[in-house]
């Protein structure tokens, strides 16, 4: 239970004493930081609040202050000795307002209002100014967030004083978005003052011009019409009108132009071969490998996601979790040695127990042994098993797969395999063992080539689309036959209305299907845009919770967005169409707005207790590269304790030229004598 609140809206002071305790600057700065941003070596918030004193110096005089905080409370208010972090006896009302707005309740968020530490300045310590100032700018997008999300609900309840009110609070606190006062002006026509609407607009054209030197957007002037002709109609705020494209454009009905590679299939079938299919992105190695697999029966499909790379297992441990949901009596009924083995990546096989590191090849040897039976036993009475997306595997998944393959497939213990991988995608390691297993019949290599001008003919016929047929010609020779191509394409005339009308004079650069992707993207709702680019940057880790968290929303606001997302075929369910879309999504991503999301997704994957390899990656790539290193090490640590030398040594090296960046000579120079150990 709190009995101390921490006000930092505003200012800065401490109730919980007979008197308000007003904090001095410094000890202001230790209680924000860690109100928001949790648990923190001392050191590191010792040399942003002393930056220019030896490192011996800033630490004395951070347990100074600690100390006159202690003997100002009467008791530690600061827990820790390394790592310090705030007491739960301690509330603070910037954590409540997250709190308030990711839980829905706006009116309480915005009834919190100052800004962070009030007017306390910090340009003594550039690195704490630096955090300082965006802190601010988030907790003022959380109160911009509130204002928007109550005003639409408040419409959609019929309640249009409320949503007036509300919208006038945002355009305060936003005052220069045109959007807002867009907002503002549909109420105020909606309420019944068409003059405060249209002098609305005036003040948004006045503003553009002194502040931007711009005009206003067409949507603004359209709307300002439509209040001058009476035209303004209610709007469901949050239910954009969905363009839903057909599903044939998604997944054409009919497999075209892949006889020669069905053949190649049969026969690998027939001689209980491995095969490996691989193609340019889009040409359909995953739809040739999912129907041929629905023609012999009963499959499953492992996909390699992108970020897998980065944490040993992954593919791996997410399939048998998987399979564990969809067979609960396989876990049950583990013996001892297979579940202790299984408790090295995935802990809940063995909650509160200790796993000692391997220690020999040996030990490493019997591992393998329970991940391949793992595998042989979550795809009994299977008939295949397809690896989709082969080059994002990691490669401790592969090493396991390639083991039991070895062990199980020549006896017939496990289904056929089918793998499936962008061309030149493998690693030099993978290549080799494919080469060796091509060399012994084992391997049959199917290389998928775009369509030729006759079948795409015939998959533009199977999509009874009218006007597609005719575009045949046209179509091979922008695409290159690529199927995925094809279909981009046809989701851009379908959605410019230009399909019946024939092919358009202008379209982005042939085979640029990046382009036409970022041109739907930009038809997408701010939310669902927002969703889609946190999905491509939390990759394998991706959830509508973690969205919820990054975006400070609630959750179930991602129901109109995700509907929006399936119906532009960005996403299916919640994932994406494609690695190529979600690589658009990437693209579409200002430098700065990404650095923010991996910054934020960072924080919340440390709360999660997320794989450390993936936590410092979204460090480092959020431009806090210091704040990796602690993580770069216990990945480094899960690679020794698996004997995975190579991997241990590069993470050792990764924190090493980072801690060197930044003056931390002697404690790069140890890692370093780590790494020659590894």
């Amino acid at each position: 239970m709190a009995d101390w609140r921490l006000e930092l809206l505003g200012g800065a002071r401490l109730l919980g004493l007979v008197e308000p305790l007003e904090l001095q600057r410094r000890v202001a700065a230790v209680l924000a930081w860690l109100s928001l941003e949790g648990p923190t070596p001392k050191y590191r918030l010792a040399g942003m609040l002393w930056p220019d004193s030896g490192e011996d110096t800033a630490r004395n005089n951070m347990r100074q202050l600690l100390r006159r905080l202690r003997v100002a409370t009467g008791t530690d208010l600061v827990l820790g000795g390394d790592v310090v972090s705030l007491s739960d006896r301690v509330s603070t009302d910037a954590a409540e307002l997250e709190g308030h707005v990711f839980a829905g309740r706006h009116t309480r968020a915005l009834a919190l209002t100052g800004s962070l530490l009030g007017s306390l300045e910090f340009d003594d310590c550039p690195d704490f100014e630096a955090w300082l100032r965006r802190a601010r700018e988030q907790l003022e997008a959380l109160r911009r967030r509130a204002a928007s999300a109550e005003s639409e609900l408040r419409e959609q309840r019929g309640d249009l004083p409320g949503a007036l009110h509300f919208a006038e609070r945002l355009l305060v606190l936003d005052p220069l978005s045109e959007e807002s006062y867009r907002r503002l002006m549909r109420l105020h026509y909606l309420s019944g003052d068409r003059m405060a609407a249209l002098a609305l607009f005036e003040r948004c054209r006045t503003m553009l011009r002194e502040e931007y030197d711009a005009s206003p957007h067409p949507d603004t002037f359209a709307l300002a019409r439509d209040v001058e002709h009476g035209a303004v109609r209610p709007c469901n705020a949050g239910n954009r009108p969905e363009r839903s494209l057909p599903l044939t454009v998604l997944r054409p009905p009919v497999l075209v132009g892949r006889a020669r590679e069905w053949e190649q299939l049969e026969e690998a079938w027939k001689a209980r071969q491995l095969v490996l299919i691989t193609a340019e992105p889009g040409v359909g190695k995953t739809r040739l490998a999912l129907d041929f697999a629905a023609s012999k029966g009963r499959f499953i499909v492992f996909s390699g996601r992108p970020g897998d790379t980065e944490v040993p297992y992954s593919l791996f441990v997410r399939h048998i979790r998987e399979r564990f949901i969809e067979q609960p009596e396989l876990p049950r009924n583990l013996e001892p040695w297979i579940r202790r083995e299984l408790a090295r990546v995935m802990p809940e096989m063995a909650p509160g127990e200790e796993i000692p590191p391997m220690r020999n090849e040996g030990e490493r040897v019997r591992c393998l042994d329970a991940y391949s039976e793992m595998i042989r036993r979550c795809t009994e009475g299977l008939d295949c098993i397809i690896t989709d997306d082969l080059q994002f595997a990691d490669t401790a998944s592969l090493e396991v797969g390639a083991y039991a393959h070895a062990r199980f497939q020549g006896a017939g213990a496990l289904p056929r395999m089918i793998d499936c991988c962008r061309s030149g995608g493998l690693s030099s390691e993978v290549l080799t063992i494919t080469r060796r297993m091509d060399e012994g019949g084992l391997l049959a290599h199917v290389e998928l080539e775009p369509l030729s001008p006759d079948a795409v003919g015939e998959m533009l016929g199977s999509l009874s689309l009218p006007g597609a047929t005719s575009l045949a010609g046209e179509m091979t020779r922008y695409t290159g036959g690529n199927p995925l191509f094809i279909t981009e394409t046809l989701k851009h005339l379908l959605e410019s209305g230009s399909l019946e009308r024939g092919w358009p004079e202008r379209l982005p650069p042939p085979g640029r299907v990046r382009q036409l992707i970022q041109q739907r993207l930009g038809r997408l709702s701010p939310l669902a845009l927002q969703l889609a680019q946190v999905a491509a940057l939390a990759l394998t880790d991706f959830n509508l919770e973690l969205a919820g968290e990054v975006l400070e929303v609630s959750p179930l606001s991602f129901s109109a967005p995700l509907a929006e997302l399936e119906a532009a075929q960005i996403f299916r369910g919640v994932h994406f169409s494609h690695d190529l879309v979600l690589e658009a999504v990437r693209a579409s991503l200002p430098a700065a707005l990404g650095a923010l999301l991996h910054r934020r997704l960072a924080q919340q994957l440390e709360r999660r207790r997320a794989a450390p390899a993936t936590i410092a990656q979204h460090w480092i790539a959020g431009g806090e590269n210091r704040r990796a290193v602690p993580f770069l090490l216990a990945a480094a640590q899960t690679d020794e304790a698996h004997l995975r030398r190579a991997e241990a040594a590069t993470n050792y090296a990764r924190a090493a030229s980072i801690l060197e960046a930044v003056g931390e000579v002697e404690e790069a120079a140890r890692l370093k004598g780590r790494m020659s150990w590894t």
